[in-house]
């Protein structure tokens, strides 16, 4: 039987990584600015530039967007959307989701991610390795959350934040939309 075809858009490191995972359910290719058409990257083609979404429309009908810049990565995501392409999500084989969280479309969850009971995570959002999102905690569309950081019970996490490394977001913590956390800075 044949895999379903993805496009990743993003053929950088973050693009690499995602095909690490997505090789295993999806026959893929890359959209990239940089690599020329015709490309291979890790053995992937790259068919086109970002520009050409709406013109592989029908070819591929889901896309999943690998680049860190949120608020590129949600401008990808809404032109996708208004050609009419889903959204896959992309999880590691040893990522704990609970039956009780949600988690929105597009989203990449790598090695170690937990997401506890009744948690939330928004469209076309990135935890990677050993990110933890505790009960009852919201993250926003297209945030970042960089490896081994923890948003704690009720915390709340706005739309298109990037939270740095080793970092705790404590209890009921609010961070506001497009905010910047560095590595290593706990809000508790």
């Amino acid at each position: 039987m044949d895999r379903p075809k993805l496009l990743i858009a993003g053929a950088g490191g973050f693009g690499r990584v995602v095909l690490e995972h997505a090789v295993k359910e999806y026959d893929c290719a890359f959209l990239d600015d940089g690599p020329e058409t015709g490309a291979s990257v890790n053995g992937t083609p790259v068919i086109g530039r970002i520009g050409d979404l709406a013109k592989l429309y029908g070819e591929y009908e889901l896309l999943l967007v690998a680049i860190g810049n949120n608020a590129l990565r949600q401008k990808i995501y809404t032109a996708a959307s208004i050609a009419g392409y889903r959204f896959p999500n992309i999880l590691a084989e040893n990522v704990y989701v609970s039956p009780y969280a949600h988690i929105g479309s597009g989203c990449v969850l790598l090695n170690n991610v937990v997401v506890q009971n009744n948690a939330f995570l928004g469209d076309g959002s990135i935890l990677n390795p050993g990110v933890e999102l505790h009960h009852d905690s919201s993250v926003g569309a297209y945030s970042l959350i960089y490896g081994n950081s923890v948003i704690r019970s009720l915390a709340k996490i706005g739309e298109r934040v990037k939270i740095g490394s080793t970092l705790t977001i404590g209890n009921g913590v609010i961070v506001e939309d497009d905010s910047v956390i560095e590595d290593g800075q706990s809000i508790l």
